[in-house]
């Protein structure tokens, strides 16, 4: 599946006013479709952008399997940046939300890891966006 379309997914669920589970496995989900999608726009290039370690499995955080598993090719890099860019900032934004109105300490702590992997993913698009302006 294009890439486009798993991002479109993820903004779907986003649209729909999610619970703070669901923001956090979000969150999961764009970590790895990033690093998927950047696997796949660096395989030929001679110089690959540093990558970030392995992260954390998403179905143990959110049930479902990775949508990151279904992707087959970026069609759009642009695009598809442009928009990873834009729902990790609305994941991010949705984050810093719930980790104020956190209940208790493993609520809190579950959301500053997402905010991380959430982070380390717009780095990763940013270094992406530059290599594919290449």
């Amino acid at each position: 599946m294009d890439a486009a379309r798993l991002v479109a997914q993820a903004e779907r669920v986003m649209s729909r006013s999610p619970q703070p589970d669901d923001v956090i496995a979000e969150a999961w989900q764009a970590f790895e479709l990033t690093e998927a999608v950047g696997r796949l726009l660096t395989a030929d290039h001679e110089r690959p952008v540093v990558r970030a370690g392995p992260g954390p499995v998403v179905g143990a955080s959110g049930g479902d399997p990775p949508r990151a598993a279904r992707l087959t090719g970026v069609r759009d890099p642009h695009g598809t940046l442009r928009a990873l860019r834009t729902l990790l900032g609305e994941i991010g934004l949705s984050l810093v939300a719930i980790t104020c109105t956190a209940e208790d300490e493993a609520a809190y702590w579950n959301c500053i890891e997402a905010l991380d992997a959430v982070d380390e993913a717009k780095d990763r698009v940013r270094a992406l966006t530059v290599e594919v302006d290449r």
